[in-house]
């Protein structure tokens, strides 16, 4: 942005000069002749500094959700990355794909470090490797489902960051 602001104030300047010249030498007749120099030397950095404005603009708007919205069959899931790039789902959300879903208290109880209430949703929040570890003991087919794609689209991606990342921290175990 900086960039195309000193080009803008450039060619602001150039148009301001040679209207200036014009105006001594010519008289008003000389602004109307140096009228359309200030169409075509600022009507580019006008729509690049517009365009700027408006990724700008898109950026900060989405700024709260970018990356955390997935979907699986029609359902959208709110899954938050933490510092460390684990990931954690929205058991509210997961609870409109397996109604069957524990209350967060039994969640954990069973998962000690991988239930967390989250005030940003106003509800609790499940490590996608806890839940993946829950969704492992069931055989039904919608939970298979949930599970294999999970794993692909949530579970494995992190582990791939925290990887590259260098990070060696496990992730929740089921208490026993």
């Amino acid at each position: 942005m900086p960039q195309i602001l000193a080009s803008t104030a450039l060619r602001l300047l150039v148009c301001v000069l040679v209207s200036f010249a014009l105006w001594r030498f010519m008289g008003a007749i000389g602004l109307a002749v140096s009228a359309p120099l200030f169409g075509v030397l600022l009507a580019k950095p006008l729509f690049e500094l517009a365009d700027e404005f408006r990724s700008a603009a898109k950026t900060l708007a989405f700024a709260e959700i970018q990356g955390r919205n997935f979907e699986h069959r029609g359902f959208k899931l709110d899954i938050a990355e933490d510092d460390r790039h684990h990931r954690w789902v929205s058991i509210k959300d997961v609870r409109k794909l397996m109604p069957s879903l524990p209350r967060p208290a039994v969640l954990q109880a069973q998962f000690p470090d991988g239930v967390q209430e989250d005030p940003a949703i106003s509800g609790h929040r499940i490590h996608a490797d806890a839940l993946h570890q829950y969704l492992a003991k069931s055989s039904e087919a919608n939970s298979l489902k949930f599970r294999n794609w999970l794993e692909r689209e949530v579970v494995l991606p992190g582990a791939k960051v925290r990887e590259r990342l260098g990070i060696k921290d496990q992730p929740p175990a089921a208490s026993e």
